[in-house]
């Protein structure tokens, strides 16, 4: 069985995982309200979380995250904070705008493109460097819409790069 999901079946394993952390127990009938949808649908979702591994339910019984579930949650935060840390501080996106356009970046992207994007922004965050010169040049380009005078003459030398 193909355990990929869909954005619907990730928004419901999210919602589920943050109603867990609320709650000790739910119920379909629990996560249904939460995202505002009807009690069927919700239901088809977790009778397909189930069949691919994430949850644990049995027909009005509590709903529980699997290992799986767990792992794939823990992933798909840190993935989505990792995007949206990096639109906020490094491109100057206001939060709101930068939680919806990580969404749409992690739906829309490749597994193979998305995990090598994130690596790269975890590298920068992890970097010994408290914050690479070429970051400032790129702030100070998106506020005043021009490259400063250092990059503007770089030819591999400047700010970017160490001597």
């Amino acid at each position: 069985m193909n355990k990929k999901l869909t954005e619907s079946l990730e928004t419901y394993l999210l919602a589920i995982d943050f109603l867990l952390e609320v709650k000790k127990t739910i119920i379909v009938k629990d996560v249904a309200q939460y995202l505002n949808f009807g009690g069927a649908t919700t239901s088809n979702a977790i009778k397909k979380l189930k069949e691919k591994g994430y949850l644990n339910y049995e027909p009005y019984g509590n709903i529980t995250l699997t290992s799986l579930g767990e792992k794939t949650v823990i992933i798909k935060k840190y993935r989505h904070n990792t995007i949206i840390k990096f639109l906020n501080k490094v491109l100057n996106i206001d939060k709101k705008n930068a939680e919806y356009n990580a969404k749409q970046m992690e739906y829309y992207m490749t597994d193979d493109v998305l995990e090598r994007l994130v690596n790269f922004l975890d590298f920068m965050e992890q970097c010994s460097c408290s914050e690479p010169k070429w970051i400032n040049s790129c702030k100070s380009s998106i506020e005043t819409g021009e490259l400063n005078k250092k990059c503007k003459s770089c030819s591999g030398g400047c700010c970017c790069f160490s001597k």
